[in-house]
């Protein structure tokens, strides 16, 4: 906010932040004023290489990253940020960048930054190479990909929102040559810019930016400073928002009402869909959560909307059947498969059935205690993160029904890296993790039920990779069996050249989720974003930007957060 720059209402000239007046400066008149938004983590922990996930700050890196193109679920269309053009024909996909596209530090972007980049897409096993054969790189603004056959249009748009302008050629080839694994621990602690603001410096309490004038928006920008400010938690942002004169925002932060009436009213509320939520993650690795008799016990045991209750009926909601779609979105895509699918009681603790099974993995319940034939109990730690109120809220409802039905679960609080850490090195049993990728893209189901399988965001650490890629026969759909390998019949979702085509593959992938549980999927929810009005202008409800992933960013790229004291 304008008053943490220590010079509210006075004014700077274009080019006074350094380097001048490239990217669309035209020698506006920049405000000496600062925008802070909060958010949970220790900056010193966290670094800019986004294919890195463990330890990634998006936050950050949305500040510094062009995106692609974004996703308005306002319009419920695609809007083109970094891009010029993209068009998508038969097995080619042609992205054609913006002219005025460079780096922070004056240099041009240009497609051999973008070679580097999906070099190592490949490398690391991103999700595009899932369907692509090859890229060309036609000249030095223009690249293609080669699609590997027949390919929804839309999850190729889908695929592109999660990519940025977030790789240099000059800094990242030196990993071309070197494993993957290496990469992946590579921490980038000093990104160069391609987006709105530029790096400045990062310590425990804050990631500190300033105004890129190479921005090719810059014009859109009319203040000089950006704070990331470090909350240890959703109940200090909370505190910061009722004083009023704390914050300017807060990306993604679960409010309840009784919280949100307390907010002054010149702090708004921005409901965006999540597609993400609570969920459960196993070790497929562990003896006891490796079998699948006792992770769909568990999925028996768990009331959820008891959860939704608990914490939060107003922006929270069950999945209807835990089977890697995102609530909303099954009934569309399953069909007549819909009702056919395992529930596991939504509404209700199916204890019988949970016992049924347990019983019939040979396990039995001694002294109140579910116990494995050596006697050893049925539990261990519930990993689960520090400072998410409402998962604390969750986790303690499912881990109460658990021990109440004769599990042994003890509680693990965990700092959010920690947290990702344990789930990484696949050091646990089961944990509270989100159980869609989240995003625009989940409403695409090959998105979230390739996650479940590959756990992309915790490394694999599920252990579940192995079994994906391999040949596995579940019960079918009509009391007979069904063979199939996960992985390959995900992968076929995407090269379908349409919706209808998609389906049949969908809804055998949906199938195996719903019966070998990779994750389980317990809520989903609505996004809760906050920005002021009093010092900031914002995208009016009618704006295709209003409810783009996510405001306190694509705002400020497309000029609708602008200093206004």
């Amino acid at each position: 906010m304008a008053a943490l720059a220590g010079c509210a209402g006075k004014e700077a000239n274009s080019g006074d932040n350094g380097g001048g007046g490239g990217g669309g400066d035209s020698g506006m008149q920049v405000h000496d004023a600062t925008f802070v938004n909060a958010y949970t983590g220790n900056p010193v922990d966290l670094h800019f290489n986004s294919q890195a996930t463990q330890n990634y700050s998006w936050t950050a890196g949305r500040c510094v990253f062009a995106p692609f193109l974004k996703y308005s679920f306002n319009e419920k269309k695609f809007i083109l940020g970094a891009l010029k053009d993209l068009q998508i024909e038969d097995k080619e996909v042609t992205l054609t960048f913006r002219d005025d596209l460079k780096w922070s530090n004056g240099d041009d972007w240009t497609t051999d930054d973008f070679e580097v980049q999906i070099k190592l897409a490949k490398k690391t096993e991103q999700s595009i190479w899932g369907y692509l054969d090859d890229y060309e790189i036609v000249d030095k603004s223009t690249a293609r990909l080669i699609l590997s056959g027949p390919t929804n249009p839309q999850i190729v748009k889908f695929e592109l929102t999660n990519f940025f302008v977030d790789t240099k050629a000059e800094t990242h080839s030196q990993w071309l040559d070197k494993p993957a694994e290496e990469f992946l621990q590579w921490a980038w602690e000093d990104p160069v810019s391609s987006a709105m603001m530029k790096f400045v410096n990062k310590d425990q309490q804050a990631f500190e930016f300033e105004r890129n004038p190479e921005f090719y928006k810059a014009d859109n920008v009319n203040f000089s400073t950006y704070l990331l400010e470090s909350f240890s938690g959703n109940n200090p942002q909370h505190q910061a928002l009722v004083a009023g004169d704390k914050v300017d925002g807060a990306t993604s932060l679960f409010t309840p009402p009784t919280i949100a009436e307390r907010f002054p009213d010149h702090i708004v509320e921005i409901n965006i869909p999540a597609k993400w939520g609570y969920g459960v993650v196993f070790n497929h690795s562990d003896s006891d959560f490796g079998k699948r008799a006792v992770r769909q016990a568990v999925a028996h045991v768990i009331n959820r909307q008891a959860l939704v209750k608990n914490a939060g009926p107003e922006t929270k909601f069950v999945t209807p059947a835990p089977c890697g779609i995102a609530p909303k979105d099954q009934e569309r895509w399953l069909g007549d498969w819909f009702g056919d699918f395992e529930t596991y009681g939504a509404k209700t603790s199916q204890t019988d059935k949970a016992t049924k099974l347990l019983e019939g993995a040979g396990y039995s319940r001694q002294g109140g205690k579910w116990k494995d034939e050596n006697g050893n109990t049925l539990g261990g730690d519930y990993y689960t993160p520090a400072g998410w109120t409402d998962w604390t809220t969750m986790t303690q409802t499912v881990v109460d029904q658990l021990n109440n039905f004769g599990f042994d679960f003890s509680i693990s609080t965990k700092p959010t890296n920690d947290w990702f850490n344990q789930f990484s090195n696949s050091n646990f049993k089961m944990g509270a993790m989100y159980w869609l990728p989240g995003g625009s893209r989940s409403t695409f189901p090959y998105f979230p039920l390739y996650y479940q399988l590959w756990a992309t965001d915790i490394g694999g650490g599920h252990g579940y990779r192995k079994k994906a890629d391999s040949k596995q026969t579940i019960p079918g759909r009509s009391g007979g069996k069904m063979t199939l390998n996960p992985l390959k019949v995900t992968e076929k979702i995407a090269k379908q050249s349409s919706e209808e085509k998609s389906r049949p593959f969908v809804q055998k992938a949906a199938w195996h989720s719903h019966i070998e549980l990779p994750f389980l999927g317990l809520v989903s929810k609505f996004e809760q974003s906050w920005v002021t009005d009093d010092e900031w202008t914002i995208a009016e409800e009618g704006s295709p930007n209003r409810r783009v992933k996510w405001p306190p960013f694509w705002w400020l790229h497309e000029g609708e957060l602008q200093y206004n004291a």
